[in-house]
């Protein structure tokens, strides 16, 4: 039994097929945080849960990627039903203010996007990444070469695509993980979690 039990949390800590499994869950509260958005302006997450009902909090990988591209549009097409419902948005992504400046020109995007300086906020949320064949195994070399522009270094990090809606108790109530790139929360699943 003691066996079996030690194996079932192995196979938690490293989720299926070796991919990572989130560290937050609904309920847990959501770690603080403040960066500059591509306005230069201070967002801090506990600013904005004072002013609104709940903060959507999502992180992307790079302008460069389609499915950040798609859901970030879908994010900007979706915000007023959004702020309807006293939400505020912020964006994490681990791009510099170009390739930020390029988002915004394929999606308008008009909420904030924050530069994570030095992945301090994907590391609170436990979402980075190191890029190397096995964490990348389709397309590694696009990816790697993509991120380096992009975040204008050669650290190779990238965080694992990830939403949440939390609440003004600073409690997450809703989180959409998925170690797949191509896996990304739905609008209608964000907007009924409000």
């Amino acid at each position: 039994m003691r066996i079996l039990l030690l194996a079932f949390s192995i196979f938690l800590a490293i989720g299926l097929n070796g991919q990572k499994v989130s560290t937050l869950s609904v309920g847990d509260t959501a770690p603080l945080f403040e960066g500059k958005d591509q306005n230069e302006k201070l967002v801090s997450l506990s600013k904005s849960l004072e002013k609104s009902e709940s903060t959507v909090l999502i992180f992307y990988r790079g302008s460069w990627c389609p499915y950040c591209e798609k859901h970030m549009a879908e994010l900007q097409e979706s915000l007023q039903e959004i702020l309807d419902k006293g939400s505020s948005v912020i964006v994490v992504t681990p791009e510099k203010a170009e390739s930020i400046e390029k988002m915004i020109s394929k999606t308008e995007a008009t909420f904030s996007i924050i530069h994570d300086e030095e992945y301090k906020i994907m590391d609170a949320y436990d979402l980075s990444f190191k890029i190397d064949k096995e964490t990348v195994p389709r397309f590694y070399k696009f990816v790697l070469n993509a991120t380096r522009e992009a975040n204008e270094n050669e650290e190779d990090i990238l965080p694992i695509p990830a939403t949440y809606v939390i609440g003004k108790d600073g409690k997450i109530k809703f989180l959409h993980f998925d170690e797949d790139y191509r896996n990304r929360s739905s609008m209608e699943e964000i907007i009924t979690n409000l």
